[in-house]
């Protein structure tokens, strides 16, 4: 099969907005797969049209385990689950438009390769129909690599006394949940980088983060850079930069979470 990524690496995958090319590339595609949960904002409309025209669509998120909104747990000092909601989508991965839109569900389930591994099993199905082939051992495979790479973060993680994060957007629930951590705030809190931060919330996330004492503000793709350093230089911590929404240039999936982790962990220590 050809393989074709329409959003480029780099971009932020919040508001990224196709071209008439990449409108017609889903529309002739064999099958697209996307995240979902709206995490692809600019693209939603151009796929809900061509799923109603028959293209098949494969979105990982209506594979896995979804985390909610998270609540620090004070006794424990972990992230704690809201709640989780259990694949219960329709077998034929047919849903409504608003099945993909913005809700509490977190759509950055990648940052936990356990939670994408979740998905791995029914994709062999959708590639199936697409070529015809059988892609059940890869799939295997697949899965076993992302648990091998689960573990190497979790030993990264594990030289981390305490993990209370501060983060550009609400994007690292996964990660947190898997890996120990609390997320106390962040700088956009919302689950896209397109909401915006209002007074009253940098305010009290200014607060939030004396509180708690937390050691760094960590940033990402779409954090207003200017907001992040004037927060850390009011409560005295330094900005750490995270690659969460963009791949290493001389690397895959699997350097993207291994650094994501060693950067956190050296900010924290």
């Amino acid at each position: 099969a050809t393989v074709t990524v329409l959003i480029p690496n780099g971009q932020d995958q919040h508001d990224f907005m196709p071209s008439a090319k990449d409108v017609e590339t889903v529309n002739n595609a064999s099958l697209v797969v996307s995240n979902g949960l709206d995490l692809e904002e600019g693209l939603e409309d151009a796929m809900v049209q061509a799923e109603k025209s028959g293209v098949a669509m494969f979105h990982i998120a209506d594979h896995v385990t979804l985390l909610e909104a998270t609540k620090t747990d004070e006794k424990e000092g972990a992230v704690k689950e809201d709640g989780h909601e259990e694949d219960g989508h329709e077998e034929d991965g047919h849903e409504d438009e608003e099945d993909h839109g913005h809700g509490t569900e977190d759509p950055h389930v990648w940052l936990d390769p356990e939670t994408l591994a979740e998905a791995i099993p029914a994709l062999p199905d959708a590639l199936k129909l697409a070529t015809g082939k059988d892609f059940a051992e890869e799939a295997t495979a697949v899965v076993g690599e992302l648990t091998a790479l689960s573990a190497s973060v979790r030993d990264i993680m594990t030289t981390v006394d305490e993990c209370k994060l501060v983060t550009g957007h609400d994007s690292l629930g996964y990660f947190a949940a898997r890996y120990g951590c609390t997320v106390v705030g962040a700088v956009i809190p919302g689950f896209s980088t397109a909401a915006e931060a209002s007074a009253g919330s940098l305010a009290d996330l200014k607060v939030v983060a004396k509180e708690n004492g937390v050691k760094a503000i960590f940033t990402e793709l779409g954090t207003p850079a200017d907001v992040a350093a004037q927060i850390a230089k009011e409560i005295g911590v330094e900005v750490v930069e995270l690659a969460t929404h963009v791949l290493p240039e001389n690397g895959g999936y699997d350097e993207m979470m291994t650094q994501l982790a060693t950067a956190i962990a050296g900010g924290l220590s």
